[in-house]
């Protein structure tokens, strides 16, 4: 996992990373439709987001086997969370087609809040449960999601 400001993106070496910088600068990300947007086929794409946060409780873990996650703030903040693989417990079977699986989890769980301009990069196989509530009032978010795929 990585988390970090969106301007030290280029400290990091991320597969695909100078596609989704030159993609960031020909763009203005905070108007791009919901929806998904492909950059390099199905090696690369984009889903922007608009939602409100939920409390945790509602939320659910999630992995992915062949695409990394890189999870981009631009408006609101979020609570995201983690935990070892060793504490998950399956809720669902793998998702094939939309390459994910649900699990939960009560223990081991670390968590840190993603501000505007932030973002968090999630491996596959690295469980991640975003979207959750800072504090007990939902707040809009709008977020880029990058799948990068690794396999």
């Amino acid at each position: 996992m990585i988390f970090d400001s969106i301007g030290h993106l280029d400290r990091h070496h991320i597969p695909c990373r100078d596609e989704i910088v030159s993609f960031l600068k020909k763009n203005r990300p905070e108007t791009l439709p919901v929806g998904e947007i492909e950059i390099r086929g199905r090696e690369l794409f984009v889903r922007p987001a608009h939602y409100e946060t939920k409390s945790a409780a509602q939320g659910k873990f999630e992995t992915h086997r062949l695409y990394m996650d890189l999870q981009y703030v631009i408006e609101g903040e979020e609570l995201m969370q983690v935990a070892p693989a060793d504490v998950l417990l399956p809720l669902s079977e793998y998702n094939v087609n939309g390459d994910y699986q649900f699990f939960k989890a009560s223990q081991g769980i670390s968590s840190f809040i993603v501000r505007a301009d932030e973002f968090a990069v999630f491996w596959p196989g690295e469980a991640h449960r975003p979207s959750c509530s800072v504090g007990e009032k939902p707040v809009f978010v709008k977020k880029l999601v990058f799948k990068i795929r690794i396999l």
